[in-house]
């Protein structure tokens, strides 16, 4: 039965850029296509310049173009949210979600301008794109800004790898399966490795990644998630997800660096060509280790990797198990993208005469049992829409992520990066580095 959603006014700043155009637009469009959800939405879309639909809508948008309008409109002005509000009042909606696709420099304006124009009270939301800030001390005065308009309820910080099918499942999947479920810990697992390997470089996003790099950008965001994710404790009711951010926070306040020092930094041959910087010291490669303080995790080194130009694109969690008298160490991976799924390496007998053994996969794949699965935009503008925060990072989460990557944030920038090739793998890189 499908699922009647309260009517909802979306307004997206910069609704002329390239996240609007690749990402939100083409969401928007699948979730008024789609039988499971009756959304009654009203679009509006905003732009500095004078914009109809037709510009920024394509041609398989039609069900998108009977409710989206557009307003030319300077974020910095106040009187121009004059126009922003009158246009609210007409649409007369349940709810407004106020999204955020704007650069990082662009958000406290806009957020200073919705609170004095009154467009901050309990209908209204935020839905905010990373980066939170860009170490502990100004995502912490950028948290107590926002707080100052929006309650923290009203905010809605997207992490779009929380949003992705696998990573949902990663608590479901933990949490319903007694194999799994009674062997998750330190006793029976030797290690944890979260991989997000990429082939693409950083193409025509050079100059936003002299800004950020590797570390900021992925590792405080997305691998951070993840790893809290796989380390929190799993909700007695699995679809219990209000419990789920509470959780992961719990998970992040035990982690910490477990050698700063020891933490790879890497560039791929030829970025400071792309960037035009002959003595960048930007990264696109990092690994590092981290370890927690809870009981159940002492002693088990999580290692998170992220890089930029190598072999193949895979995200992945790499769970090893510890190996016993004779028998040999299995491997449980969840995987994110683009497979998405879950594989478990097993030893068995090698067919033959020999005494050999063989390690051999028992997995399975979303996309051999499900037609299609909801992009993670979709998933987000939804669970927004529900006033469901389990796939949106809180400002406790945001701050715990900071502050565990604090100690190497003081002398990271002045690092000098090793140099790799394109096309290595991931272990490769931190083997030759």
């Amino acid at each position: 039965m499908a699922d009647k959603l309260p009517s909802t006014a979306i307004v997206i700043f910069g609704v002329s850029g390239d996240l609007s155009r690749r990402y939100l637009l083409p969401a928007l469009v699948e979730i008024c296509q789609s039988r499971e959800v009756k959304a009654q939405l009203n679009i509006l879309g905003l732009s500095r310049r004078e914009l109809r639909a037709s510009d920024v809508l394509s041609t398989k948008a039609a069900d998108l173009a009977s409710r989206f309008e557009t307003l030319q409109m300077d974020y910095t002005q106040a009187d121009d949210y004059k126009k922003l509000k009158t246009k609210l009042k007409e649409a007369a909606c349940e709810q407004v979600i106020f999204y955020f696709a704007v650069p990082p420099q662009a958000v406290l304006p806009i957020v200073r301008n919705l609170g004095a124009n009154k467009m901050n009270g309990g209908k209204f939301r935020l839905l905010m794109e990373k980066p939170f800030g860009t170490d502990y001390d100004s995502a912490k005065q950028l948290i107590d800004e926002i707080n100052q308009h929006f309650k923290e309820s009203q905010v809605y910080r997207i992490d779009h790898y929380l949003a992705k099918e696998a990573a949902q499942n990663i608590a479901v999947f933990l949490g319903s399966n007694a194999l799994f479920r009674d062997v998750w810990n330190s006793q029976f697992i030797e290690k944890i490795d979260i991989v997000a390997e990429e082939e693409i470089g950083v193409a025509n996003r050079a100059e936003f990644w002299e800004q950020t790099g590797s570390l900021r950008d992925f590792v405080q965001s997305h691998l951070m998630q993840l790893a809290a994710l796989v380390l929190m404790k799993p909700c007695p009711d699995v679809f219990d997800f209000s419990q789920v951010q509470s959780r992961r926070l719990a998970a992040l306040r035990q982690l910490e660096l477990a050698d700063a020092g020891a933490a790879i930094k890497a560039q791929y041959e030829g970025y400071r060509q792309e960037a035009a910087n002959p003595i960048s010291k930007v990264e696109t490669f990092v690994s590092l280790k981290l370890k927690s303080n809870d009981p159940d995790w002492q002693g088990i080194p999580i290692t998170l990797t992220t890089g930029k130009r190598l072999k193949t694109k895979q995200t992945e969690i790499r769970v090893y198990f510890k190996k016993t008298q004779a028998a040999q160490t299995n491997l449980l991976r969840l995987l994110i993208q683009p497979k998405v799924g879950v594989e478990l390496e097993l030893w068995v007998k090698k067919p033959g005469y020999e005494q050999e053994l063989q390690k051999l996969p028992l997995d399975f794949s979303y996309q051999q049992y499900f037609d299609r699965l909801p992009e993670a935009y979709e998933q987000v503008i939804i669970d927004a829409i529900r006033s469901r925060n389990n796939l949106f990072a809180s400002s406790e989460e945001v701050l715990a992520s900071w502050k565990i990557l604090q100690p190497l944030l003081s002398s990271w920038d002045a690092r000098e990066p090793m140099l790799y090739k394109p096309g290595q793998t991931a272990q490769q890189v931190i083997h030759n580095t």
